[in-house]
């Protein structure tokens, strides 16, 4: 059927785009999974905006031709069997009767978007201009805290627990039929957005953008905390009380209308917010079952809870999560928690503090509550204390529940209480308007001196507050007090988190727990180890999920780990892989198993630190510096082995003989300092490529990357900024990991071997595999573009190895056993492209 199909588009797709296309459409009207890898560069957004919405178009003309059909069928009375005749009338009158609501449902939806869009009411509205947003931009914080009120009543835990959000939420309302799409960034839903401004479909479909409140919140008063989940309950608990309600939680029908409207990015919905007195937040929520298209960001997808809170529906509809490649570890860490030691003290500090102050204004529930708060963070805090220093232990979560003596407590009762009382933000407030009075454990005189156990804990709160106070904070310390232990109001937030995960299935987690020789920085992680299961209700209520991505090899993962567990069969899932739209000539793919010396080119953990190993690297990357004018990326497996061999071609002088083509940068660790690096990278590249060559005695530029770093995904070195990715041997996690050993049994004993192979180390192949695809993706990012890829390795020419590399790349890709024969291959690559 999708054969036959023609699909609208902005310009003459590609074939590789007509072929995504079909696929897609052939997935969705099956009902399918489908898992789709297109490289990047080669309209992959536009591909499933118009297969996908061509379906949805089609898929609405066809339902409605089926109601009509079911509604202008007659029902035969000739049927002898009085009794089974009468049964049969009341199923076709009940089957009439749902049509008839159906259709009429449709027609009045149709209707009313075709109004709204043609009202000149909201043509005003939309007419705003975005200039205002500019000029008064929303903050966007991240995660730091800040001090909120310090009227005592507002720290009070209310005696009547029922905060249920949903209280906030309209009631449930008929959804038409729509798609979901996902990505991991709001900058990455963004850009779809645009993509559909872009497409034939900008008109005919009606667009909602999810985000968190601190994307859509217009309060001020609300915006100024600067921690998310502050944001969320003070936003929550303003629509409880009458005293202190939120002005713009009102009037969101119009806000709404403006929003099915026309399809509109989060700046031109917070424009229209400010104009209308609005809340964008809930108003992008309300209009979820008028919306044909909800664009939302993974936390929002693959949490229930926040997917129910939001009014989600899946069922009977269609998802398609882009940027998938990581889709497998975003649930697990979706899931999983980690609180350090100081902040366990903290929390035990922060609520027996709270409870000396206010206890008599408690009631007996709540009291009892509070009083299991502090029980259980102490008993974290003894356990932690008990184990030896420098140890890393992994336990079952009963184990653990045991060891810390834990077991009486009911955690499925108590962390219900802190999700309904708030708890967690009264506490967090009462501790901020004590420090920023300048208030410390030892200081307060209205409570007991706290036990010896949290003495560490108040000395460090008082050198924060000596730090608060200069008036002068040098690069170095704003980076200390990023990196390292800082005292932290909010540390109950992660303990109620940590508490949720010991709710989970026993079986499907762990707890690692790691000691080292200071209390405060030793820890306790949750690590999830089964993203089937809370992937199964996606899986089974969504009528076609699709997952789109660059590099989406090895695909084993989301067929063993994600959809079989949760009862896909096999031929139901299909795998699309397009070509790269560059033509074949564009592309050099390059395999090296030795170096110039004819030394082997052998990379792995025993064999890469030894002299000839070195000097072979080295002698390539001089040797690639003679022939390729423009930007080189070089990607290692670590930064301990980036620094090493930087340390060692420095010693040899090789470096600096590269240096004499090549300006060298290096990935900085720091994240602070990433776009000044690339600034000036792509400055000495854009000298050196410029077109008078003959005065520059630069041929570019090589950037040491390492993999899984800043640099190995999300930044395009496009044209001249990436002309040679190369990977320097195989980048495997380290096998002797507590965590990577633990899912690694957990695999083998819940997932069967394949061709011999165990589930374990099928996992961790492709770990390394994922990781390699991500990096050498880097380059080739447009139809005109050209660059060369080159694998330094002997295993590279391994079969198990080559099978996990992109399809694209398999296809160009060459082995040479001599470096001579290599070299050859790339100067004449480059001479064709008269770059040298």
């Amino acid at each position: 059927m999708a054969e036959d199909v023609s699909f609208p588009f902005p310009f003459e797709p590609y074939d590789v785009q007509q072929s995504f296309m079909k696929n897609l459409y052939s997935v969705l009207q099956k009902g399918e999974i489908g898992i789709f890898e297109s490289p990047t560069g080669t309209g992959k957004s536009l591909s499933i905006i118009c297969g996908a919405l061509k379906w949805l178009k089609d898929n609405q003309a066809e339902q409605k031709k089926e109601l009509e059909r079911l509604i202008s069928e007659e029902i035969d009375d000739n049927q002898d069997d009085w009794f089974n005749s009468f049964l049969e009338k009341q199923k076709k009158n009940h089957k009439l009767q749902d049509a008839k609501e159906e259709l009429n449902f449709l027609t009045e939806y149709e209707e009313k978007i075709k109004k709204l869009k043609n009202s000149k009411g909201s043509k005003k509205i939309l007419g705003l201009k975005t200039e205002f947003f500019h000029a008064k931009k929303m903050k966007i914080y991240d995660g730091c805290d800040e001090t909120i009120h310090s009227d005592d009543e507002n720290f009070i835990v209310d005696d009547e627990l029922n905060h249920d959000e949903e209280e906030a939420i309209m009631d449930k309302k008929r959804h038409v039929i729509k798609i979901y799409y996902a990505s991991r960034t709001h900058s990455q839903l963004a850009q779809f957005l645009g993509e559909i401004k872009r497409s034939p479909f900008k008109d005919q479909v009606t667009v909602t953008t999810l985000g968190s409140r601190s994307n859509f919140c217009i309060n001020e008063s609300i915006t100024r905390l600067r921690n998310l989940s502050l944001i969320n309950e003070n936003c929550i608990d303003m629509q409880k009380k009458k005293s202190k309600k939120c002005p713009y939680f009102k009037n969101l029908s119009d806000l709404q209308d403006n929003i099915l409207t026309a399809v509109q990015d989060i700046e031109e919905i917070l424009v229209l917010g400010r104009e209308l007195k609005s809340c964008p937040y809930y108003a992008t929520r309300h209009v979820i079952p008028n919306a044909e298209v909800v664009l939302l960001p993974y936390n929002v997808l693959l949490h229930k809870p926040t997917r129910d809170a939001y009014g989600i529906v899946l069922k009977n509809n269609v998802l398609i999560i882009d940027e998938a490649h990581n889709l497998v570890e975003a649930v697990n860490n979706m899931y999983s928690a980690e609180i350090s030691g100081i902040l366990l003290e903290q929390t035990f500090w922060q609520v027996e503090c709270y409870l000396k102050i206010y206890k008599t204004r408690f009631s007996q529930e709540n009291l009892r509550f509070i009083k299991l708060l502090i029980q259980v963070s102490n008993a974290f805090v003894t356990f932690l204390k008990q184990i030896p220093s420098n140890t890393s232990k992994m336990m079952s979560v009963s184990e653990f529940i045991t060891l810390t003596e834990a077991g009486h407590v009911n955690m499925f009762e108590l962390v219900k209480y802190t999700e309904n009382s708030l708890i967690s933000q009264k506490v967090h407030g009462f501790t901020a308007s004590r420090v920023s009075k300048g208030i410390t454990p030892l200081q307060d005189q209205t409570v007991n001196k706290p036990p010896s156990r949290i003495s560490n804990t108040a000395s460090f709160l008082s050198q924060i507050k000596e730090m608060q106070n200069s008036k002068v904070i040098s690069n170095e310390a704003k980076e200390n007090k990023e990196s390292n232990v800082q005292y932290k109001p909010s540390a109950i937030f992660s303990f109620v988190e940590f508490l949720k995960t010991l709710t989970f299935p026993s079986t499907d987690g762990r707890i690692l727990v790691n000691k080292t020789s200071s209390l405060e920085q030793s820890s306790l992680k949750f690590l999830h180890l089964n993203p089937a299961l809370h992937f199964k209700d996606i899986v089974q209520e969504a009528r076609s999920i699709v997952l789109a991505g660059g590099t989406m090899q090895p695909v084993s993962e989301f067929t063993e780990q994600l959809f079989v567990p949760a009862g896909v069969p096999l031929p139901k899932i299909s795998l699309f892989s397009c070509d790269h739209v560059i033509p074949s000539e564009n592309l050099l793919a390059i395999g090296l198993a030795s170096g110039p010396c004819g030394k082997s080119l052998d990379f792995t953990f025993q064999n890469r630190r030894i002299p000839e190993t070195v000097k072979e690297l080295g002698s390539v990357l001089l040797n690639v510096s003679n022939v390729i004018r423009g930007g080189v990326v070089c990607f290692f497996p670590s930064y301990d082995y980036e620094e090493f061999i930087y340390t060692e071609l420095t010693k040899s002088k090789i470096l600096q003989s590269i240096a004499k083509r090549y300006k060298i940068f290096r990935e900085p660790k720091l994240s602070n300092d990433v776009d000044k690096i690339l600034f000036e990278y792509a400055k000495c590249i854009s000298f050196a490529c410029s077109p008078n060559r003959s005065q520059v005695t630069m041929s570019g530029a090589i950037l040491f990357s390492v993999v899984g770093g800043k640099m190995s995904e999300g930044i395009n070195f496009s044209d001249d900024l990436g002309r040679c990715v190369i990977m320097v041997g195989l980048p495997y996690p380290n096998k002797f990991s507590v965590e990577l050993q633990e899912k690694m049994t957990y695999l083998n004993q819940h997932i069967p071997s394949t061709n011999g192979k165990s589930a374990g180390d099928i996992y961790y192949n492709n770990l390394c595999m994922k990781a390699v695809n991500q990096s050498i993706g880097r380059a080739i990012r447009h139809k005109n573009d050209y660059a060369s890829i080159i694998l330094l390795d002997y295993r590279y020419n391994n079969a198990s190895v080559k099978e996990l590399l992109p399809k694209w790349i398999v296809k160009s890709l060459s082995f040479h056993q001599k470096f001579g024969s290599a070299y050859v291959t790339l100067r004449k690559f480059f001479a064709l492209k008269n770059v040298k």
